[in-house]
């Protein structure tokens, strides 16, 4: 058939007609059709066909698994009758690959894959993968999110009866499930003001739905019981863990089922996760009564649990243990509860002693207070040094490393060796130039070695185009990031790298001595005198290599004539900024609520030069309304973060500032894209001005656990070398909880564990305790941050200046929490 008649029939309306054409294709004309067929989705597509009919016709010719991948990553606006259609060609084809195209499809979590995926599996054209992916993707592949009216959950579940199995087990005990069931439940059974048709539906439910299995006898009652007390008693982090406490209250266990489960229970005890171990108190406190209760089991348990920081999980087991020893007088708890005695906060010690007292023991002498001694600063360690790549083939090694996982310092070296090596190719370049052709890294940061590969093994005669990297879009529109946002300038200098290995070898100059991306000065002034009178550095590397030398010793680096008069240069050697901070009100999309979003503008900043986007801030407003959504659907752009963190070692409000819009994005996704920004600032030896300061604050209040502890650690850090400001860590604390940005509680928690876990961040967090007293008095989170100041300014002796309402507070006889760590402040 010739090309022209294939295109007749593939733009015809009914796709039962293109479906039973491109089942009867033949080989030839699968190799006539399958390249344009590609092409209209990853370029532009001047015909007719629909996205639908090119996706089912790249699969009905695809020669591979990869090829097979360019319809579900390229293909957009596809109908719902999509993933039938692709089931059947492939079941009529039943290529070898179908195996790994499954593994893929799961691999890329596309909107369509999951469904893909399974669908092949239910038609037996290939087997079920033991991906984690097959499981966890469940949650979102199997509702029907594609339908104008919601259908209740059940009747999808219904229509696909296998799942009601081992699946759903396995779906269970898969690590990352429960964050995207508390996701959709959430969403299933919320009211939103921004989406007025949306009404809550808990018939869309998976916890409703799952109840519903066990009604009708096609989920066993037991081993879901079971599956969801196993969750919190898995290494894993807090965002997989509170759909499974709320799984756990609607099945509604009876007291026969907990007291044959009493084992389980009193292992929750002992998780870190509040809530699971909250549920597991309620239901062991129906126990104490119960003949078949074992105490000891509670007993032996209660002691990790008396350990715990949080107040109200300790003060519960506390009461459990009084009940305890009424229903049981013959068990001794006494020394069980003596652990809290010794807890760090005042008022639980003092429910432990009253304890004692009840059961007629003596509660231990504590210990005089010691004088507290902030440890000395510590000396910075030196960081590991960075080695050149020295041949073209240790080049063609690191590349190959890159495509599979990008290392921020790796880059560097490959950059570096890519200007010097431009000429020359390595003994791997055949195997180096199919691996870069094999994936599609649309959205992806391996874009950039692939590209810089290919520049540097395509031939010169071939594709001497513009060689673009793209590391960031926004989704909605599908559009590259700007080049003067620091996403955009990231892009934009690889970009660069690429158009200039095209032309020959260049002078590389930027390469980090160190590790943490800092180039000495007197290792600058070197690689500069070694220039030659026709040597031509790249502009923008000359002065990348400026901002990685510390910002005192710039002036003292020694520039050659011929790149003095450079404004980029001229930017990297002045570096002012005078830091302004606003809060902007930005709604992305219509169906979205607007947020409220603090951006940091360099009033000293300046615009037209290579380093825009790189070394200043100074119209964030501009471009915040798309920078939000860079990355925001890539798995890998925390890898793009730390690209841009290793340009800016000695910068760390610029870095700060450029990373509000993902830091203040993570605050409601469980992405922690932001974790490598939170370390770039733990390793600076500046220190920390109010972006940064901010950005820290950001860090702690973040959604993912991750991130929460890349800010602590940061804290840490800062604190042990010296260099933690706390009074403006407090500023802008305060104005992040007065513009209500920020949650409090986990600020509250995060400096608490801070203070526990170093004696140095003690003084710094106590000066921003000062600062945020100013915004806590009528909140509902106040107390546990005047008990946290109370407790420092008490193991310190430091005065602590009081607002006014705290000090009538004191002053009163209420007993709230507030109240009573004020009195110990006044």
């Amino acid at each position: 058939m010739s090309l022209e008649g294939m295109l007749t029939w593939l733009e015809h309306d009914d796709t039962n007609i293109v479906r039973t054409a491109l089942i009867s294709l033949t080989e030839t004309d699968r190799k006539t059709l399958g390249p344009k067929a590609r092409g209209w989705l990853t370029r532009v597509n001047p015909t007719r066909v629909s996205s639908t009919h090119a996706a089912l016709a790249v699969l009905a010719t695809a020669g591979g698994w990869r090829q097979a991948m360019i319809a579900p990553v390229n293909a957009y606006g596809l109908d719902s009758s999509f993933v039938d259609h692709a089931v059947a060609i492939l079941q009529a084809r039943s290529p070898s690959w179908l195996p790994e195209f499954v593994v893929a499809l799961l691999e890329d979590e596309g909107i369509w894959n999951w469904r893909l995926a399974r669908g092949l599996v239910r038609a037996q054209a290939a087997p079920p993968p033991d991906h984690p992916q097959y499981f966890r993707g469940t949650v979102r592949g199997l509702p029907d999110r594609f339908a104008r009216d919601r259908r209740p959950l059940i009747d999808q579940l219904h229509a696909d009866p296998d799942l009601a199995s081992e699946h759903l087990f396995n779906m269970l005990s898969t690590e990352g499930t429960g964050r995207l069931l508390a996701f959709h439940d959430n969403f299933q059974e919320s009211t939103y003001e921004h989406l007025p048709d949306h009404d809550p539906f808990a018939a869309g439910t998976w916890r409703v739905s799952l109840v519903t299995l066990v009604h009708e006898r096609q989920l066993d009652r037991g081993r879901l019981l079971d599956a969801v007390l196993a969750a919190p008693l898995r290494d894993w982090a807090a965002a997989d863990l509170g759909w499974y406490v709320g799984m756990h209250d609607a099945l509604e266990p009876t007291l026969d089922e907990i007291t044959g489960r009493q084992a389980t229970y009193a292992r929750l005890l002992t998780v870190e996760h509040g809530p699971s171990v909250k549920a597991a108190q309620r239901e062991i406190s129906r126990m104490l009564g119960d003949p078949r209760f074992n105490p000891i089991l509670v007993l032996d348990a209660s002691k990790a649990t008396l350990g715990r920081s949080d107040k109200a999980t300790v003060a519960a087991q506390l009461r459990m243990l009084d009940k305890l020893a009424k229903a049981h007088p013959d068990i001794a708890i006494a020394e069980t509860v003596r652990i809290a005695a010794d807890h760090p906060r005042a008022d639980l010690r003092e429910q432990a002693v009253k304890l004692l007292d009840r059961l007629g023991e003596t509660a231990p002498a504590l210990e005089p207070q010691r004088p507290f001694v902030a440890p000395a600063v510590e000396p910075w360690p030196t960081p590991q040094p960075v080695t050149p790549i020295k041949s073209a083939d240790e080049l063609g090694e690191t590349l190959l490393a890159l495509i599979e996982e990008i290392d921020a310092v790796e880059m560097e070296r490959a950059v570096d060796g890519l200007l010097r090596f431009a000429d020359q190719r390595p003994q791997i370049s055949e195997l180096l130039w199919t691996r870069v052709n094999q994936g599609q890294y649309y959205n992806d940061p391996r874009i950039a070695p692939v590209t810089l590969a290919r520049a540097w093994l395509a031939p010169r005669e071939r594709a001497n185009g513009e060689w673009p990297i793209v590391l960031g879009r926004s989704v909605f529109r599908a559009e590259p990031a700007l080049p003067e946002t620091f996403v955009g300038a990231l892009g934009r200098r690889l970009t660069g790298i690429a158009q200039a290995i095209r032309r020959g070898p260049h002078p590389a100059v930027a390469l980090p001595s160190h590790a943490d991306g800092s180039i000495d000065a007197d290792v600058l002034t070197q690689r500069l005198s070694l220039l030659r009178r026709r040597d031509e550095p790249l502009e923008l590397e000359v002065a990348v290599a400026l901002l990685r030398v510390p910002p005192a010793e710039r002036s003292d680096v020694v520039l050659p004539a011929s790149i003095r008069e450079s404004r980029a240069v001229a930017h990297a050697l002045a570096s002012p900024h005078t830091w302004e901070r606003q809060v902007v009100n930005h709604q992305r999309l219509n169906w979205e609520p607007a947020r409220r979003i603090p951006i940091f503008r360099d009033r000293a900043g300046s615009e037209g030069d290579a380093l825009d986007g790189v070394a200043a801030r100074p119209r964030p407003e501009r471009t915040l309304g798309v920078e939000v959504a860079y990355g925001e659907y890539e798995p890998r752009f925390e890898q793009t973060l730390a690209l841009g963190a290793t340009l800016l070692p000695h910068d760390p409000d610029v870095l700060a500032a450029h990373a509000h819009p993902y830091l203040h994005r993570d605050l409601r996704k469980n992405r922690a894209a932001s974790v490598p920004i939170l370390d770039a600032l733990a390793r600076s030896r500046t220190a920390n001005g109010a972006p940064a300061s901010s950005a820290l604050i950001l860090g702690m209040a973040a959604k993912d656990a991750r991130a929460r502890t890349a800010a602590r650690d940061a804290l840490i850090d800062r604190a042990r070398h010296g260099v933690l400001d706390g009074a403006a860590l407090g500023r802008q604390g305060a104005l992040l909880m007065h513009d209500e940005i920020v949650v409090g509680q986990r600020l509250s928690t995060g400096f608490a564990d801070v203070t526990r876990a170093s004696d140095a961040a003690v003084s710094p967090l106590l000066d921003a305790l000062q600062e945020l007293m100013a915004v806590l008095p009528g909140r509902r989170d106040a107390g546990p941050f005047v008990e946290l100041a109370a407790d420092l300014a008490e193991r310190t002796g430091r005065k602590f200046q009081l607002p006014v309402e705290f000090r009538h507070l004191a002053a009163g006889k209420s007993t709230s929490v507030v109240a009573k760590a004020a009195r110990r402040l006044a």
